[in-house]
């Protein structure tokens, strides 16, 4: 054998093997998978020249019993099929959750081979995605069309103990009206936390319309529901003691199927029906309610001055004994004193509470009391007969007046009384801005405005009214 010959080709291999050394070790410290390897008996290490070998999750991979036995179940399946297997798998390390890929391979020579990448940002990816479909941002619970599809599920299918159960927002419109939009979405806030409190853990929650919510509970008998919804009920009891915001109220209802095939379209109809029949029994009461609290706020804003009402109440109940109008003008006579400024609950303090007078902005947005006042009165079996009312009281005798621009006997006569008796008391009592004028100077101002702000022959009876009183 001619050594001279073999010792260079000897050299050469030993030069090429080197060189694939080195660029399997380059190799591996481009890849930023985690590589363990395997025998086929499930005994699992990490790879010897791979850089990630000594990485923190590497270890804390190798250390989860779990993992490393759901990893052993697909190198058995590898083993047997001789074809790769894919396992997902999460890690939670340092109070954070991983989310990580492997692939498993099998050499020829037997050996298990496992990739694992980590795929934590594209799987937060795909969950706050799937979170965007699904959840509607303002309560974080499902949305309609995820209702439909679990109510899917179950049509069709033979089931025991499955409730549909529906939560109605009562009034919701008037706070909308009265306080705006950003008001109301409070409230829904606060209802969805609350139904979600309650029923989390044994039911899948949806909002499905704007003051609408659905929750599905599996298992529990229609005794065990009655149970739930007073719990609940004592929950929102708990809330509407604690807080000074707007005393929120629900209706409800329900349809429960004991067992045998399940109609989920009947189960929703039938308790959609039921929780209308649950509002309608009390929608007098809670309307009436709402507007008690609605009036409750206003005078916690110190706007309305001790004895406000009753005093605007005998003054103008006086004009309408002495214009012999009948008791039924006399009775919207005494509600409109009281609640004719009801409106201004969903006036900013700022603008309400302002001792200097108002901008023209600010003024645009004083004027909507009128029409706030309308719709708050118009909910209520109480004051619905005032509600025209309530959007009249600041017309003028002159047309100068708002929103209507209304003149001379055209405004109610009830407005009419109201606007003077208003401007009396206003002028008589202190105000933030000035201090109270005599009843003389009163009715003096008062009587240079007839004809232009107030009926000049009301003006001449309230005058009298007061020159007797006096």
């Amino acid at each position: 054998m001619n050594c001279s010959n073999y010792y260079p080709e000897l050299q050469e291999k030993l030069l090429d093997l080197e060189h694939i050394n080195i660029r399997n070790k380059a190799l591996m410290a481009a890849i930023q998978d985690i590589m363990l390897v395997s025998d086929s008996d499930g005994h699992i290490s990490p790879f010897a020249v791979s850089n990630k070998k000594d990485d923190p999750l590497t270890l804390e991979i190798l250390r989860n019993n779990e993992i490393v036995r759901r990893l052993q179940e697909a190198i058995y399946q590898v083993v047997q099929k001789r074809e790769m297997v894919t396992c997902d798998f999460r890690l939670k390390y340092q109070g954070r959750d991983y989310y990580f890929e492997s692939r498993i391979h099998i050499s020829e020579i037997n050996e298990i081979l496992i990739l694992v990448r980590d795929m934590t940002e594209r799987t937060l990816m795909e969950m706050q995605l799937r979170e965007m479909a699904e959840r509607e941002s303002l309560t974080k619970l499902y949305k309609r069309h995820c209702l439909i599809n679990k109510l899917a599920e179950f049509h069709g299918k033979g089931f025991e103990k499955l409730t549909v159960l529906l939560f109605d927002i009562d009034g919701l419109k008037i706070i909308n009206d009265t306080f705006g939009n950003l008001k109301g979405d409070e409230v829904i806030v606060s209802v969805a936390r609350i139904i979600h409190d309650h029923f989390r853990l044994i039911g899948y929650i949806a909002r499905i319309g704007g003051d609408e919510f659905c929750v599905i509970v599996e298992g529990l008998s229609s005794q065990e529901i009655e149970q739930q919804l007073k719990q609940m009920n004592k929950m929102l009891h708990k809330y509407n003691e604690q807080t000074d915001a707007l005393k929120i109220s629900l209706s409800s209802g329900y349809s429960f199927h004991r067992t045998g095939i399940v109609n989920t379209e009947w189960m929703f109809q039938e308790a959609n029906n039921n929780m209308y029949q649950n509002k309608l029994l009390k929608e007098s009461s809670n309307r009436n309610d709402l507007v008690k609290t609605l009036m409750r706020a206003l005078e916690a804003k110190d706007y309305i001055t001790e004895g406000y009402a009753e005093r605007m109440g005998e003054l103008a109940t006086q004009m309408g004994v002495a214009l012999r109008l009948p008791q039924s003008k006399l009775d919207r006579i005494r509600l409109l004193t009281k609640f004719h400024d009801i409106g201004k609950v969903g006036i900013p303090d700022r603008i309400l509470c302002k001792p200097s007078k108002l901008n023209e902005e600010e003024w645009k947005v004083m004027k909507t009391h009128c029409g706030i006042g309308e719709r708050i009165a118009a909910e209520s079996s109480e004051l619905k007969s005032i509600a025209h009312l309530i959007l009249k009281h600041h017309e003028r005798w002159d047309g100068k007046g708002y929103p209507l621009g209304l003149k001379a006997g055209e405004i109610p006569i009830e407005c009419r009384i109201l606007s003077i008796v208003d401007t009396f008391d206003a002028m008589t009592n202190d105000r933030p801005y000035r201090e109270a004028l005599s009843e003389a100077e009163a009715i003096k101002e008062i009587v240079s405005c007839s004809r232009t702000q107030f009926d000049p022959n009301l003006v001449l009876l309230f005058k009298e009214i007061i020159e007797k009183s006096s």
